[in-house]
C-alpha cells in the first residue's frame, strides 16, 4: 500500500482528504499534522511514501520543508497541494526535488491519480500548473541554449512530448495513442536518453527550445 501523510495548515482540508483516502485500497492514510517543525520526526516514527505538503503552514513556510524532508528520506515523494499559484514558488519547488504539484482545487479522482503516479516515480502536474511552467519556460527559452542540438526525433516520440507538455499521465496519453501506459514510459524514457535529459521538465524546456512544440 502507499503509505501517505498531509501536512496543511486547515484541519477541515486536512480532514477531507482523509476521507478520501481512507476509501482507496491502494492507500493507508498515516498522519497529518499543521506542524512543520516536528514533521521530520512523525516521519522518522511513522514511515510514508508520499508527502502531501501544503506551502502555507503556522510556524514554517512549506517550501523551507522540501529540502529537509528529502536529505532526511530520499526516498519519499514530496505532491505539493495548494492553493498557491506563483509561477516562481512553482519552479522553485520543482528544482527543490518535488514530484508533483496540485492546485486544491483538484477533484478526489485527480488527487488519488496523482498520488499513484509521484509513488511510481513520475512526475505529475494538474493542468494549471503545467500551464504555468509552460509559459515560464516560453518565457525564458533564450535562457536554455546550453541544452544539445536537436537529434532526430521521431513522429511518435514528437507526440508523446507534445501530450506530456500538457500534463497528461501516462494513462491518459495511452489512451490518447491507443497503447499501453509502460510503452508510453518507455518512449519517454528513450526521448530523455536520446536527448541526455533528466526529466520531463527539462524536456519540456528542450521541446519549446527546438519548436518541437509550438509555442
Amino acid at each position: 500500500m502507499i503509505k501517505v501523510a498531509v501536512v496543511d495548515d486547515h484541519k477541515i482540508v486536512r480532514d477531507g482528504i482523509k476521507a478520501i483516502l481512507l476509501g482507496n485500497k491502494k492507500i493507508k492514510f498515516v498522519f497529518d499534522t499543521d506542524n512543520g517543525s516536528i514533521l521530520l520526526d512523525l516521519i522518522k516514527n511513522n514511515p510514508i511514501d508520499v508527502l502531501l505538503l501544503d506551502l502555507s503552514l503556522p510556524d514554517i513556510p512549506g517550501i523551507n520543508l522540501i529540502q529537509p524532508v528529502l536529505r532526511s528520506f530520499p526516498n519519499i515523494k514530496i505532491l505539493i497541494l495548494t492553493a498557491c499559484m506563483d509561477e516562481e514558488i512553482i519552479c522553485e519547488c520543482v528544482k527543490l526535488g518535488i514530484l508533483g504539484f496540485l492546485n486544491k482545487d483538484v477533484s478526489a479522482e485527480e488527487l488519488i491519480e496523482a498520488i499513484e503516479e509521484v509513488y511510481s516515480g513520475e512526475p505529475y502536474f494538474g493542468q494549471k500548473i503545467s500551464n504555468i511552467i509552460y509559459k515560464s519556460y516560453t518565457e525564458k527559452v533564450k535562457e536554455f541554449s546550453s541544452l544539445p542540438l536537436k537529434p532526430n526525433i521521431s513522429e511518435r516520440e514528437k507526440e508523446i512530448i507534445s501530450l506530456l507538455s500538457e500534463g497528461l499521465s501516462f494513462k491518459e496519453i495511452a489512451n490518447k495513442l491507443f497503447i499501453s501506459p509502460r510503452t508510453v514510459e518507455n518512449h519517454k524514457n528513450n526521448i530523455l536518453l536520446k536527448l541526455k535529459l533528466k526529466n520531463s521538465i527539462e524536456l519540456i524546456r528542450y521541446a519549446i527550445k527546438n519548436k518541437i512544440i509550438e509555442i
